[in-house]
């Protein structure tokens, strides 16, 4: 065992200093300061390559119907290798940038092949889209695959429904989603209140909540998402792409999300788009690290992101991880992702290789 020593470690919100940290490792390294846990993305679609047009839009459903895409979503839904691919580069983007956590939506099957395919990822949150249309997850078929990986679902991992909207989902649909999530005892989420208030109209359709609602966005009412026992998941960053405006209080949200990494980026960019809404404070720097994994109920020892000047710069977003440590296991150290040997420029080309291919072949 290595041992990782740390001058100023912000340690699941509490500020230690001069700490050693046993991890998986054969040398002993030195940082300045770290977090523990890591950034924690709790709201990403990785197949997301192109959202329309920026800003003036009043709510999610005006979106929706009016935006003008240049790819065909539902082809690329459909591909399973190439939602695979977009999901790995995701994933690779946001562990190289200090996620140790991630809960992705979209296609089932993609997801769950990107993570088996690589040899290191960040804790991930499997939350697949649930709709009544074609080339979506129906509630049977995310059960199924819950049973079918249940031994994998150990802290490291986790599935659960993430049911699109109201408008969005036929009531059998979610109703089907949110009673078998009950069951399972995994996590409910979906895009709620996206400027349209809608908290009275949901808890209609599932009657009282079971404590395991986690609201994305809650633009409109956010005091009645908080009220009603919701964890709540803050957008910033396509919020104010979208609607030029967004959650202002600390109080009103549990954790951050990134929404479209591909697009805007990844949970860093989101954080530093939250500290210039919010300013930098340490327990907004809680809410992205150690939020994410209290909504979704994850494990968080051996996670860490190391830096090599001090938490105030941390803090306020303006630094790059010097190392990245998931479950005690260093899996980036100085700007290489170790297993694969891919520096931040070859994991960006990735992800460009990944969006360039998804034009190519479903592009309008």
């Amino acid at each position: 065992m290595g041992v990782i020593e740390v001058s100023e470690l912000l340690d699941h919100g509490v500020l230690r200093r001069n700490v050693k940290i046993p991890y998986n490792g054969s040398e002993d390294l030195y940082f300045v300061s770290a977090i523990a846990p890591g950034f924690s993305d709790a709201h990403a679609h990785p197949q997301v390559i192109d959202v329309g047009e920026k800003g003036g839009w009043r709510h999610s459903y005006e979106w929706l119907e009016n935006r003008k895409l240049r790819v065909n979503e539902a082809g690329i839904r459909r591909d399973k290798e190439l939602s695979s691919l977009l999901t790995k580069a995701t994933l690779l983007k946001s562990l190289m940038e200090g996620a140790t956590l991630i809960a992705v939506t979209g296609s089932l099957e993609g997801n769950i092949s990107a993570i088996l395919s690589l040899p290191a990822t960040p804790r991930v949150v499997v939350l697949p889209t649930v709709m009544d249309r074609e080339g979506w997850s129906t509630p049977e078929r995310v059960y199924a695959e819950h049973v079918k990986y249940l031994s994998r679902w150990d802290g490291y991992f986790n599935m659960g429904f993430f049911v699109h909207s109201l408008r969005k989902t036929g009531k059998s649909f979610l109703v089907a989603s949110y009673k078998t999530a009950i069951k399972l005892g995994v996590p409910f989420a979906i895009h709620l209140s996206e400027g349209v208030d809608e908290t009275e109209s949901f808890i209609e359709v599932i009657g009282e909540p079971a404590g395991n609602v986690v609201a994305v966005h809650c633009l409109e009412g956010a005091e009645k998402c908080k009220r009603f026992g919701f964890k709540v998941v803050h957008c910033p960053t396509s919020n104010l792409y979208l609607y030029e405006r967004t959650l202002r209080g600390l109080g009103l949200f549990d954790a951050l999300g990134s929404d479209w990494p591909l697009v805007t980026g990844t949970i860093a960019k989101t954080y530093r788009d939250a500290v210039a809404v919010h300013g930098a404070s340490y327990e907004l720097l809680q809410k992205a690290t150690l939020g994410g994994y209290r909504v979704f109920g994850m494990k968080t020892s051996g996670d860490i992101v190391a830096f090599d000047e001090n938490l105030d710069k941390v803090m306020r977003g303006e630094l790059k991880p010097r190392a990245v440590v998931v479950n005690g296991r260093l899996v980036v150290y100085e700007n290489v992702m170790i297993d694969l040997n891919l520096s931040s420029q070859d994991i960006e080309k990735v992800k460009e290789q990944a969006v360039r291919l998804a034009f190519e072949q479903y592009g309008i």
